[in-house]
């Protein structure tokens, strides 16, 4: 007879993917109504606020910037101090659409400039000790949903968000990832008679043929494409919607899109970065409406720091602090939350934080995920972003 442990290991057989939950789980768990899916989008390197929510009526902003600064003439102005960059004109229609939410200020108290650490803090939600998990590891760790896929990172690696969870999270470049090697499925026959047994032996075995219906259903997706998604981003949010219409009741989809460490010749690349990522959100959630699943999802959008208030003699900005991030979706309170950093109130050069992103994640699990926010992130009020 196949023991408890040589049958999890055969189950697994199939990559290092571990899709096949714990046995302790509910085998009967609910599916949860209305299953809700957070979209986070990293902005990896770090990027510039100021040039993204433009200050455009602070005269500072200029005199800080003397040639990187956005000309007020070509600011998308969607509030009468406040605008967007030139090419962000995806997100100044969803703006428009009631669709986005802008959070000032986003930050936390000594705030750490290096990519590594800063990002550690971000993903952890645990700037003042060493990290343990990932504050979405420790999401899916309050709740049973029964489900043998929780959440899925569009990554080469598990990025530390998702680190403390238990099984279902899986990171994946290529849907083909997937597929069943040969061997793995010539045991499912014997599977499907130990799902017949009572016990554990049974649940154990009618887990595991769970988790092969999804893996074979993840193999045979395409990502979505068109309608205006483009680049790498695009192939991601393709991705993403891929998932999102197939139905597999995930909590969690995390992806990131890099570029924004502009030490140097900022304008260009900026442009460029924040072009592809405002067209592309506009058509992803587009898509999403389409689909019929605009409800069901809220994307999160941040970076692990924002730039320093002055230019550098390259053209360029540095590491700095607070930054502003996006919150979209259909139930999202659109508009502006959190103060704007003044730009006469520098720490050091740097951006003073309004809004500490403890608050905001406080706001996605409680409102969004449904979730008590305080074991995962602390004592943090949330912000009232969600209708």
């Amino acid at each position: 007879m196949l023991n408890r442990r040589d049958f999890l290991q055969r189950g697994l057989a199939f990559g290092s993917v571990m899709l096949l939950p714990r046995l302790t789980w509910a085998e009967g768990a609910k599916k949860e109504a209305g299953a809700r899916t957070l979209v986070m989008l990293h902005l990896r390197g770090g990027n510039d606020g100021l040039n993204t929510v433009v200050p455009y009526t602070d005269p500072l902003y200029s005199t800080l910037r003397p040639a990187i600064a956005i000309n007020r003439a070509q600011v998308r102005k969607i509030t009468p101090e406040l605008g967007l960059h030139p090419t962000l004109a995806g997100l100044e229609a969803l703006w428009k659409q009631e669709r986005l939410a802008i959070v000032n200020g986003v930050g936390y108290p000594q705030p750490n400039y290096s990519h590594f650490r800063a990002t550690e803090i971000y993903y952890t939600a645990q700037p003042e000790q060493t990290p343990s998990s990932g504050w979405l590891g420790r999401t899916l760790q309050q709740r049973d949903t029964g489900s043998p896929l929780r959440a899925v990172a569009l990554e080469k690696e598990k990025p530390l968000a998702l680190m403390g969870a238990p099984t279902g999270v899986v990171s994946l470049t290529d849907f083909r990832q997937f597929n069943l090697p040969f061997d793995v499925r010539a045991t499912m026959t014997m599977y499907q008679e130990y799902a017949k047994l009572p016990g554990a032996r049974g649940a154990v075995a009618r887990r595991a043929l769970k988790a092969f219906g999804v893996a074979k259903r993840i193999a045979q997706l395409k990502p979505v494409r068109g309608s205006g998604l483009y680049g790498g981003l695009g192939n991601d949010l393709g991705k993403a919607l891929a998932l999102l219409k197939t139905d597999l009741d995930l909590e969690v989809i995390a992806l990131s899109f890099g570029g924004f460490d502009t030490h140097a010749s900022q304008a260009g690349s900026h442009n460029r970065l924040l072009g592809q990522m405002g067209n592309n959100l506009r058509a992803y959630q587009a898509l999403l409406a389409r689909m019929g699943l605009e409800d069901k999802v809220v994307t999160c959008v941040f970076s692990e720091f924002g730039r320093r208030a002055s230019e550098n003699l390259s053209g360029g900005t540095d590491h700095g602090a607070a930054y502003p991030a996006f919150i979209i979706g259909k139930g999202v309170k659109p508009g502006m939350h959190g103060a704007q950093p003044r730009l006469d109130d520098l720490d050091r050069g740097n951006l003073k934080y309004t809004t500490d992103f403890r608050s905001l994640y406080s706001s996605l699990l409680r409102d969004f995920l449904r979730v008590d926010p305080k074991p995962i992130v602390g004592d943090f009020k949330p912000l009232e972003l969600l209708a």
